[in-house]
């Protein structure tokens, strides 16, 4: 699966400030590695009998569901992915992390003390210490010198400006006016006047300097532009993680990954002593037997309802339900000449019960499931609050007083039609996705009951680019139904909001007010979060004030795994599954 959410997911700085983790890779060869395609008599996970010189016992073995990488370099396109993410959440650390409770935190084995962030003369200033005790895994040490690598390659996309075309994001590296050294473990950040950033922790992450540096911007860029082929690893000299991935770990043809404790790793030592991330695919199936059969211990898919009631069949199974950053919703495209009239959208919204919405979805999963009521946070955020007011619960009533106040005629079928043109809409969402489906006809039968009425087009070009007829880009779609990914980084989601005369960015509804800029401007340039999400919540309610798009649920998030590896917290965040597995260990069966 591709990182698809724009800047809320984009690898490399802007990853790094959402947990796909920092730059990375490699030279080496090829491996079809000895032990790392051989995922047989997995089911055993404590009793392979394995040890690792460096202290852990054991094996676990992730069932990767998400695409296969294409490159392991999160900085670029090609591998900016969920698989990358989940090989180098643990091979390469940032200096922060990113917690189950939606928070970031300074990773303690990285940084020394607390990070300070204030404000002089104006201009936010960050200072941070690196952990004297840190070092890469090829025994070089971790200096200011690689932190101020990072800020000083990631500020700009602009060869012009030393920048790089390749960078997936510059996100608040493009605020910086100076990175310095203050001494070989100090780092000293100074962001321009008026472009303080709120999420500046995210930012903090090293990038390996005697590997990344080659000598000149340009031959800087094109190292990363090439990127790291999958079958040549990751340079030992850019990790900094509990594990490595060695490109003897590495088997391209069983698509198995290979992860070992690093011997050279300062902090606690990881508890099991083989870590693999196998390529199982995402079919739902696939998954439940391969756990069964004990060819992975743990698995990961995207829910649906026949999987996860296959899950809880199996025995000596743990099946665990959260909700992440992920939410659906749906995009209202006000070009298109009935959603123009705010009173057509707000009717629809109205006629949508979202309490049973989500009994019908993802309340099938966890009674844990609830409505969405913000745009910008979600439920489990710290500093959520629900802004949804009488959209709360469907009306009838005051749908069909809305579309009547504006001229709206009930026809004989039973819809309604405003200047002779039917109010039918389609609404554009992925293919063979059986919740979205779900999503759409629940949607159906509620708005019928409005005079108003919506059928489904899966629609494989969602996501194309603007040659696609209903593609979100082309703005030719009706109404459009996917999923957003939220992050701790609430700044992040500013794109998805802002007016047209801002560039499309990712506001696919074609919409926006200066009220609404000035209040994701001013959430997006905080100096803290405290302030950040203050703002956001006010621009929240201007949202749901003009109806350009309205939030449902968030998605669940399911995790399986034998009953015999302990450890296991899952976390809701773009961190991943296996962002603890550090501490995983197993027992015998």
């Amino acid at each position: 699966m591709k990182v698809h959410k724009g800047t809320a997911l984009i690898a490399g700085a802007a990853a790094i400030a959402l947990a796909l983790t920092a730059c990375s890779s490699s030279g080496g060869n090829s491996g079809n590695s000895g032990n790392s395609g051989n995922t047989g008599n997995s089911g055993n996970s404590g009793n392979t009998g394995n040890s690792s010189s460096s202290g852990g016992s054991g094996t676990v073995i992730f069932g990767e569901s998400t695409d296969y990488p294409e490159n392991l370099q999160p900085l670029i396109a090609a591998g900016n992915a969920l698989s990358v993410a989940d090989l180098e959440i643990n091979t390469i650390r940032s200096g922060y992390q990113v917690l189950p409770s939606v928070k970031f935190a300074p990773d303690p084995n990285q940084l020394e003390g607390t990070p300070t962030s204030k404000l002089v003369n104006g201009q936010q200033v960050v200072e941070f210490k690196i952990n004297p005790k840190a070092v890469w895994a090829d025994g070089q040490p971790i200096t200011s010198a690689d932190y101020v690598m990072q800020f000083n390659t990631l500020k700009s996309t602009d060869p012009k400006k030393g920048g790089c075309p390749a960078l997936l994001s510059t996100t608040g590296y493009d605020r910086v006016q100076t990175a310095d050294a203050v001494d070989a473990h100090t780092v000293k950040i100074t962001f321009k006047k008026g472009q303080s950033f709120p999420d500046w922790l995210s930012l903090l992450a090293p990038m390996s300097k005697h590997i990344m540096d080659k000598g000149s911007a340009k031959a800087t860029c094109d190292y990363i532009t090439k990127g790291w082929p999958v079958k040549d690893g990751l340079p030992l000299g850019v990790q900094n993680g509990p594990f490595i991935l060695q490109p003897s770990g590495i088997n391209t043809t069983n698509k198995t990954f290979l992860l070992t404790p690093n011997p050279k790793y300062w902090g606690p030592q990881p508890k099991l002593a083989r870590l693999i991330d196998a390529q199982i695919g995402s079919d739902a199936d696939t998954n439940v037997k391969a756990l069964q059969n004990g060819e992975v211990n743990m698995v990961n898919p995207q829910p649906q309802l026949d999987l996860v009631a296959n899950l809880d069949k199996l025995s000596n199974v743990k099946t665990q339900i959260d909700f992440g950053l992920a939410f659906e919703h749906i995009d209202f495209n006000t070009k298109d000449p009935l959603l123009a009239h705010k009173e057509v959208r707000q009717a629809i919204a109205y006629a949508i019960d979202r309490p049973a919405l989500v009994n019908a979805t993802v309340g099938k999963f966890s009674d844990q499931a609830s409505v969405l009521g913000n745009h910008l946070l979600v439920t489990n955020q710290p500093g959520y609050e629900d802004h949804s007011g009488a959209y709360a619960h469907q009306d009838i009533a005051k749908a069909k007083q809305l579309l009547e106040s504006i001229g709206c005629k009930m026809g004989s079928n039973g819809y309604y039609t405003l200047n002779g043109k039917p109010l039918a809409f389609a609404i554009e969402t992925t293919q063979q996705n059986p919740l979205r489906d779900q999503t759409v006809a629940t949607i159906a039968s509620q708005v019928k009951a409005a005079g108003i009425k919506i059928t489904e087009d899966a629609n494989a070009q969602i996501f194309g680019d603007s040659s696609q007829p209903h593609s979100l880009v082309s703005e030719g779609f009706q109404i459009a139904l996917f999923a957003w990914v939220g992050s701790p980084a609430i700044s992040s989601n500013r794109s998805i909001y802002l007016s047209p005369k801002y560039g499309q960015q990712q506001n696919y509804t074609q919409a926006g007010t200066p009220q609404i800029d000035a209040a994701l401007n001013k959430m997006s340039t905080s100096i803290n979060q405290t302030d950040e999400t203050k703002w956001a919540n006010e621009a929240d309610k201007l949202l749901w004030q003009q109806m350009y798009t309205l939030p449902l649920y968030q998605k669940p998030e399911l995790l399986a795994y034998s009953n015999n590896i302990s450890g296991v917290q899952p976390n809701p965040t773009n961190a991943g599954p296996l962002w603890n597995s550090e501490d995983w260990s197993v027992s015998a069966s």
